[in-house]
């Protein structure tokens, strides 16, 4: 009985199974037969759904056009497979992603040679600081990174060599004093005593005159005269020879204060409030503070450098241009600048310095440009790509090189139009650091997104692929 049983439900599992396989095969064929049904129909009902106005078919198309997004009676948006769907902005969408165009145009269009370089400091622009004379610094007025001008008081060094000079100075100033105020005392008494001895030779004289007077008197009175004019004229040399020895002494010793740095006003001070100063150092140039090693109480040397200033209102590129490239490079052509830490800026200057020499190891020559930098910005060491003007060409159909995009190895722009934005496919041939020349795909007139382009181009992707775009819209 058992296996009887067992027999029984085998059979009829596998009736089950093969009744499955054929109600399958039914349900494929009927579907294949009311598809190629529902083709071969399909023309005859837009036919006819031309002329009734509501069959299903219409209604199907009709509620499919409806769920792409588009409003009933609206035209449509451009989608060929070219360009794409068209991208709309409100004035507010424009503002706030900063987008901007400009108009493609036909220009003489540059030869630009393209060099790696980086920025350094105009080597006339650069000062040690330093004392000239062993000392201990007392004070420090500058910052490091402090901007500072000609002339600004930088350090205060407390030197031995300058005290002693300046005590030398008010000494020789006191003793030249002295002695002068000597002589002139001297001066003084000389000239009573010529009057009197004027006087006692003109008594004399009368005397004689009149016949009652000896004459050996009058020769001896005229002895004193000359003898107290001789005084006299002897004492008025000696203070001019006085004046003139202390003037020698005192210019020197201001002299070699001068050439150990005190200022003339420091100088002017010590003689006339007869005191000893500090040595304070001044700025050699205007510029900023980018090194300071000098510490308060440190004792230096006229080797000790105390601090590093450079004018970095003006700064040097210094590129490194292949040795072929030399003949077509010569001073004074106009440089463009740019660096990756301000994208989209440029700093022009003009080529100063060709180096004479090839560099061995690279096989490069080195080319210096000037470069104005009255911001600041630029910075010592930073990398950038030195563009060289090494002429021009014929007018030449460009656009902005910023308003060029690439995707999947094709280069394309997004073009201004009444109804929106569209993607224009382009073929490009020459660029330089500012244009890039346009073969096929544009034409003079028409205004490319420059600003915003990334922007736009989300919201081209999103209408494309039907994701919401910045307003909103479905696409």
């Amino acid at each position: 009985m058992k296996a009887t049983a067992g027999r029984g439900t085998v059979l009829l599992a596998g009736g089950l199974l093969l009744i499955g396989f054929l109600l399958a095969g039914c349900t494929e064929k009927q579907s294949a037969h009311e598809s190629s049904g529902e083709t071969a129909a399909s023309a005859p009902d837009r036919a006819a759904a031309g002329k009734s106005g509501a069959p299903k078919d219409a209604e199907k198309t009709e509620s499919k056009q409806s769920s792409h997004g588009h409003e009933e009676g609206a035209a449509p948006h451009g989608h060929d497979e070219v360009s794409g769907p068209v991208v709309t902005l409100t004035p507010i969408e424009r503002t706030n992603i900063g987008l901007k165009t400009e108009a493609v145009a036909a220009r003489p269009f540059e030869d630009v040679r393209r060099l790696p370089g980086v920025i350094k400091a105009t080597p006339e622009r650069i000062a040690l600081v330093t004392s000239r004379t062993p000392g201990k610094v007392v004070d420090i007025h500058a910052a490091l990174g402090q901007r500072v001008q000609k002339g600004a008081d930088l350090i205060e060094i407390q030197s031995v060599e300058v005290e002693k000079l300046e005590l030398d100075l008010l000494h020789a100033e006191s003793r030249s004093r002295t002695e002068v105020l000597k002589l002139e005392t001297d001066l003084t008494q000389a000239r009573n005593k010529l009057r009197l001895a004027q006087a006692d030779a003109d008594r004399n004289r009368q005397l004689v005159d009149k016949g009652i007077g000896a004459r050996k008197e009058l020769i001896a009175a005229e002895n004193q005269l000359q003898a107290v004019q001789y005084e006299i004229a002897g004492l008025e040399r000696q203070i001019e020879l006085a004046h003139l020895a202390a003037r020698t002494e005192t210019e020197g010793l201001k002299r070699q204060l001068r050439l150990l740095g005190l200022a003339e006003a420091d100088i002017e001070r010590v003689r006339r409030e007869r005191v000893v100063t500090v040595l304070h150092i001044p700025a050699p140039i205007a510029g900023v503070v980018v090194d300071r090693p000098a510490v308060l109480g440190q004792v230096v040397e006229p080797a000790t450098t105390l601090l590093k200033l450079v004018d970095t209102s003006v700064l040097i590129v210094q590129g490194a241009a292949p040795e072929d490239l030399l003949r077509e490079l010569r001073v004074g052509q106009p440089v463009r600048v740019m660096v990756p830490a301000y994208p989209g800026r440029r700093f022009e200057g003009r080529v100063t310095f060709i180096h004479p020499q090839i560099d061995a190891e690279r096989r490069a020559v080195h080319v210096w440009a000037e470069i104005k930098n009255p911001g600041g910005d630029l910075k010592e060491d930073m990398f950038v790509q030195l563009s060289v003007v090494v002429g021009g060409g014929p007018n030449t159909l460009v656009i902005p090189a910023a308003a060029l995009m690439t995707e999947g190895g094709l280069d394309f722009v997004f073009t201004e139009t009444p109804a929106g934005f569209t993607r224009a496919p382009v073929v490009v041939g020459a660029r330089n650091d500012e244009y890039v020349e346009i073969k096929q795909g544009l034409s003079v007139g028409q205004n490319v997104v420059t600003d915003g382009k990334r922007q736009v181009y989300t919201v081209f992707l999103a209408a494309r692929s039907g994701a919401p775009a910045l307003g909103g819209h479905t696409h």
